[in-house]
C-alpha cells in the first residue's frame, strides 16, 4: 500500500521525545521509515511519471475485491519495539493479508504496486524500494502476532510475502512471491530503524538548541519602532492559538523582522514545529536572509532553508552537467547513495541558501535542486516562492502533512489572489502541441502520434462549439473568435480534449518508468499539459473554459483552449487549514472585505492596519486633477504630462521615476519629452528584458545620480525596490492603474457582478478599481524607506479627487490639490523648501538652464 509521499522524510517524526528508553517512544509509519532510510540508488521519478494517484487507488480496490474468503484487505499492523534502547512505535497497513490455511504454509501478505512496464523493465532502486516496505510489514506482521501471543519466541517462524506488479497497461498481475525468516526481517528493519534513530538523535539535538536559544532571543533592535510592537504581539498570539491574521502594515515598519521575531519565539515555545515564509521578491528573501543572520549574531541556532526555482538552481538549466546518452542528468544517478552523507553536512547549518546547498551538492555530486527538497523536514524555517505552497501542481508534500504545527507567512500577500488564480488556470495551445509532435518524430513515434491526437481533439471541440450554434464573443478583433462555457456540468467540459491530454501523460509516464525521457524540447508544452491535466478535474463553477481561434480564415489558424480560474479564494482556504496559523501582510491590502475575499481569508478573520512609522512631512503628496489619463483622452493629455514632469524635476533634480500604465502611453510620453528637452536622458523599462537589463536601469538610481525613469505600473521597478535616500526622491504617477481591458477582466467584473450580500454588483471595484489602487500605493511606497527619506509623489489623474479613491488614501498622505502647472511648482518649491533639502553641489537643472 503507498502510505505517503516518500518526499516526506519522516515529516510525522515526533522531535520532542527524549532518547531514553524509559520516555515515550518514537512513533513513525512504515512507509516513512522505509523512505527515509531504505531508499538507494537512483533519484527516478523526478518528472511526472508512473500511475497517477486516482489510477493506483482504482487498480488497488479492484485486486482487493478479488481477494479470496478469509483474507482482509488493509490489514492494520502497529507494533512497539526496543531497537538500542529506544522505544519505537512502527504502524501501517498491508494490501492483502490471507491467513494460515494449513500447517504448511505460512501466512502471505501482499503488496499492490501499480505500473505502466513489466516488473523487469522497473528501476532496481523502485523495486528494491517496494520490497523494502513488505519486508518491514512482514516484521510488523510476526512481532504483533508474537504480542498477542504473549510473547511467545518467534525464532522459528516464517511469513511469504508477494509482490503483486499490476501493468495498467496489459491489465495484467505478475505476481513476485518470497518467505522470509523471522530472523532475516528482524536484521533488516533493525538496520533500518538504526539508521534512522541516529538521525533522530541528531535531529532533537539540533531541535533542542533551537528552542532553547529561541527562547532566550530579545528583539534584535534597541527599540520598537511606531507600530512594530502590536504586529509582534499579534503574530505572537495567531501563532499561540492559531487561526488567520490579516495585517496592512505600512512600508518602513519593519513587517519582516516583527512577524518573524515572536514566530521564533512561538517556535521556542513548541507553539508550532516549523515555519514557512512566503515571498515572491529577491528582495524579501535578502531581507528574511539579514534579519536571520541578526538573530544568529545574537546566538539563535536557527536553519533557515531558502527553496529556489529549479531552473535557477540545476546544475544541468546552469551547464554545470551534462545529460548522459540516455537524457538522464549523471547527478540523479545513485542520488540516494549519497544523500545520507550531504543531509549530515547539512544539518543545523544557520542559513541553507542556494549556494550553501550547491556547495555541498557539488563535492558530493548531487542536484542541487532536488537536495534542497531533501532538506525541507529538516529546517526550522523555510524560504520560498507562493507557488511551492499553493500551486497544485508543484506544491510541496512536506508543506501538507498536518502532523507537524506549521505557521504561513505570507510576504507581499496583495499578490497572492492573481498569482493563486494563475496557478489554477490552465491554457492549452494547439500550435505548441503540434511542435511538441513535430518534435517528436523520429525519436518518440508513440508519443508524436499521441501528441497528433490531441491536436485533433482540440480541432474537434472547436467545430462542437461551432456547431452548437453559441454566440462567439469576437470583441474588436474580426480575426479572433472566442466561446466562454461553464465547467458545472458534464457536457460544457471538453472530456474528449482531457481523454487525449491523458493518453499524452500516460505515454509520457511509460517512457520514464522505463529510464527513458521525452524529447528535452517539448519539456515547457509538458509542462502546460501537467497543469491542464491538474487543473481539469478541479474546475468547477469559479472557472470557465475559453475557447479561442485566432486568425480563424487562414489555414495557420490558432486554437487555444483554457481554462480560467475566476476567483482562487477556495482553493487558498483549502491550503490555509493544513496550516496552525497564518499571517498574510503587506504594505497595501485595502478595504479589509475585498482583500479577505481574494485572499479566501474567513470573514471573521482579524484585520490589523497599523500606521506609518514616518513623518507625514517626510512626504509630499500632490493631486493633478487638471489631467485626463483615459485611453480616449491620452493624445490631449500628453503635452500636459511633459509639463508635469518637467516641473516636478525642475523643483528638486534628482532621481524620479515615472510609472505609466501602458508602454505604447509610455514611449508616447517620452518621444514628445525627447523633443523638448533633449539634454535631458531618459531611461525606459523595455518590454520583456532580461535580469541583465533590469539591473543596469536600476542602476542609474543610485545616490548623486540624476536620471529621470519611465516605467510601467505594477512591474518589477513599481513594487518590491528599496530606494533608500537619494536613490529616488519622487514618483509620478500617470493614471489609477486600472488593468487593461480585455476578455477575462470582463468575466471577473461578471463574476463579482453576481456575487450575493454586500458585494453585490462591485465587479468593476474588485475587477479594476481595487486591483488598480494597489498599485498605484505600491508604486506611491517606493519613495520614502527610512526615517532620513525626504520625497514626493505626483498623482496626475482627475479620477483620484474622487470619493471612491480618496477613501482608499493612506492616512499620513496629506495631499495637496493643484489645479494647474504653476499651482503644481509652487506647492513643489514649498515643500523642498520645507524640508531644508537642497541640491548639495548647487547644480542647476538641466531643464531650468533651458
Amino acid at each position: 500500500m503507498s502510505e505517503n509521499n516518500a518526499s516526506t522524510e519522516s515529516a510525522a517524526l515526533a522531535p520532542d521525545l527524549p532518547v531514553d528508553g524509559d520516555f515515550p517512544p518514537v512513533r513513525i509509519s512504515v512507509g516513512e521509515l522505509v523512505a527515509f532510510a531504505c531508499r538507494r540508488g537512483d533519484l527516478v521519478g523526478d518528472r511526472a511519471g508512473g500511475p497517477s494517484a486516482q489510477e493506483g487507488i482504482r487498480a488497488h480496490q479492484r485486486l482487493q475485491k478479488k481477494r479470496p474468503s478469509g483474507s482482509e484487505a488493509e490489514y492494520p499492523l502497529q507494533v512497539e519495539w526496543r531497537c538500542d534502547g529506544q522505544a519505537v512505535v512502527l504502524s501501517g497497513r498491508v494490501d492483502i493479508l490471507h491467513p494460515q490455511t494449513d500447517l504448511h504454509r505460512p501466512v502471505l501478505l501482499e503488496e499492490i504496486k501499480t505500473t505502466y512496464v513489466p516488473p523487469e523493465r522497473l528501476p532496481d532502486s523502485a523495486r528494491a524500494l517496494h520490497w523494502a516496505q513488505l519486508k518491514v510489514y512482514g516484521f510488523c506482521y510476526l512481532l504483533q502476532q508474537r504480542d498477542e501471543r504473549q510473547k511467545t519466541a518467534p525464532d522459528d517462524r516464517h511469513i511469504a510475502l508477494q509482490m503483486l506488479w499490476y501493468n495498467l497497461k496489459e491489465k495484467k498481475t505478475y505476481p513476485e512471491l518470497r518467505e522470509f525468516s523471522w530472523h532475516e526481517l528482524e536484521a533488516f528493519t533493525r538496520a533500518a530503524l538504526r539508521e534512522y534513530l541516529d538521525w533522530h538523535r541528531r535531529w532533537q539535538q539540533h531541535r533542542d538548541q533551537v528552542r532553547a536559544t529561541a527562547r532566550s532571543q530579545a528583539f534584535p533592535f534597541p527599540e520598537y519602532r511606531d507600530g512594530q510592537r502590536q504586529l509582534a504581539v499579534a503574530a505572537y498570539r495567531c501563532m499561540r492559538d492559531g487561526g488567520e491574521l490579516l495585517v496592512e502594515a505600512p512600508t518602513g515598519i519593519g513587517k519582516t523582522v516583527s512577524t518573524l521575531f515572536p514566530a521564533i519565539k512561538a517556535l521556542g515555545e513548541a507553539e508550532v514545529d516549523q515555519l514557512v515564509y512566503l515571498t515572491a521578491k529577491n528582495s524579501g528573501r535578502q531581507v528574511v536572509r539579514q534579519t536571520a543572520a541578526r538573530l544568529h549574531d545574537n546566538g539563535l541556532a536557527l536553519s533557515v532553508l531558502e527553496i529556489q526555482a529549479r531552473d535557477k538552481t540545476c546544475a544541468c538549466s546552469l551547464g554545470l552537467c551534462s545529460r548522459d546518452e540516455d537524457n538522464v542528468c549523471p547527478r540523479t544517478r545513485g542520488f540516494f547513495d549519497r544523500l545520507p552523507e550531504a543531509r549530515r553536512q547539512l544539518l543545523g547549518q544557520p542559513l541553507l541558501t542556494p549556494e550553501v546547498v550547491a556547495d555541498v551538492a557539488d563535492h558530493l555530486q548531487l542536484c542541487p535542486f532536488e537536495l534542497s527538497l531533501q532538506m525541507l523536514p529538516w529546517a526550522d524555517l523555510v524560504v520560498c516562492d507562493f507557488n511551492y505552497v499553493f500551486d497544485p501542481l508543484v506544491r510541496l508534500n512536506v508543506l501538507q502533512d498536518q502532523r507537524q504545527r506549521r505557521a504561513l507567512l505570507v510576504d507581499e500577500a496583495h499578490n497572492l489572489g492573481d498569482r493563486a488564480r494563475g496557478m489554477f488556470s490552465a491554457p492549452l495551445s494547439r500550435a505548441d502541441s503540434r511542435r511538441a509532435a513535430a518534435a517528436c518524430k523520429g525519436q518518440q513515434p508513440t508519443l508524436r502520434r499521441a501528441i497528433q491526437s490531441l491536436v485533433r481533439a482540440l480541432d474537434k471541440w472547436v467545430s462542437e462549439q461551432r456547431d452548437a450554434g453559441g454566440q462567439a464573443r469576437a470583441g474588436d478583433n474580426p480575426d479572433i473568435e472566442l466561446w466562454v462555457t461553464r465547467l458545472s456540468e458534464t457536457e460544457t467540459r471538453p472530456a474528449a480534449v482531457t481523454r487525449a491530454a491523458e493518453k499524452v501523460a500516460t505515454v509520457v509516464s511509460q517512457l520514464w518508468e522505463q529510464s527513458q525521457a521525452p524529447p528535452e524540447a517539448i519539456g515547457d508544452w509538458l509542462k502546460a499539459l501537467y497543469r491542464y491535466l491538474c487543473i481539469e478535474p478541479l474546475a468547477a463553477e469559479q472557472h470557465r473554459c475559453l475557447t479561442r481561434v485566432q486568425h480563424r480564415d487562414a489555414p495557420w489558424q490558432e486554437q487555444q483552449l483554457k481554462l480560467l480560474c475566476l476567483h482562487a479564494g477556495g482553493y487558498l482556504q483549502q491550503v490555509y487549514q493544513q496550516f496552525h496559523a497564518l499571517i498574510a501582510f503587506s504594505a497595501t491590502l485595502r478595504p479589509p472585505n475585498y482583500v479577505r475575499h481574494q485572499l479566501g481569508l474567513q470573514p471573521q478573520s482579524p484585520y490589523l492596519q497599523l500606521p506609518s512609522p514616518f513623518q507625514p512631512q517626510q512626504l509630499g503628496t500632490f493631486l493633478c486633477p487638471y489631467v485626463d489619463t483615459r485611453y480616449r483622452a491620452r493624445d490631449r493629455a500628453t503635452d500636459t504630462l511633459v509639463d508635469i514632469i518637467a516641473r516636478v524635476y525642475q523643483s528638486r533634480p534628482g532621481n524620479y521615476l515615472v510609472f505609466f500604465p501602458s508602454y505604447r502611453f509610455m514611449q508616447q510620453v517620452a518621444e514628445r519629452f525627447a523633443e523638448r528637452f533633449p539634454q535631458l536622458d531618459l531611461v525606459q523599462q523595455q518590454s520583456g528584458s532580461s535580469e541583465t537589463e533590469r539591473a543596469a536601469f536600476l542602476q542609474c538610481f543610485t545616490a548623486g545620480r540624476r536620471s529621470l525613469g519611465f516605467a510601467i505600473m505594477g512591474g518589477v521597478f513599481g513594487e518590491g525596490v528599496d530606494y533608500v535616500g537619494e536613490q529616488l526622491v519622487g514618483t509620478i504617477v500617470v493614471g489609477v492603474g486600472l488593468p487593461q481591458i480585455n476578455e477575462e477582466q470582463e468575466l471577473l467584473r461578471e463574476t463579482y457582478d453576481a456575487l450575493d450580500g454586500s458585494q453585490s454588483g462591485a465587479g468593476f471595484d474588485f475587477a479594476y478599481r481595487y486591483p488598480g489602487m494597489t498599485r498605484v500605493l505600491q508604486t506611491a511606497g517606493r519613495v520614502i524607506r527610512t526615517e532620513l527619506d525626504r520625497g514626493v509623489v505626483i498623482l496626475v489623474d482627475r479620477r483620484f479627487a474622487e470619493p471612491f479613491y480618496r477613501d482608499l488614501y493612506p492616512e499620513h498622505w496629506r495631499v495637496q490639490a493643484c489645479g494647474d502647472g504653476e499651482a503644481l511648482s509652487s506647492g513643489l518649491g514649498r515643500f523642498w523648501a520645507e524640508t531644508a533639502d537642497v541640491d548639495p553641489a548647487g547644480h542647476t537643472s538641466p531643464i531650468a538652464a533651458q
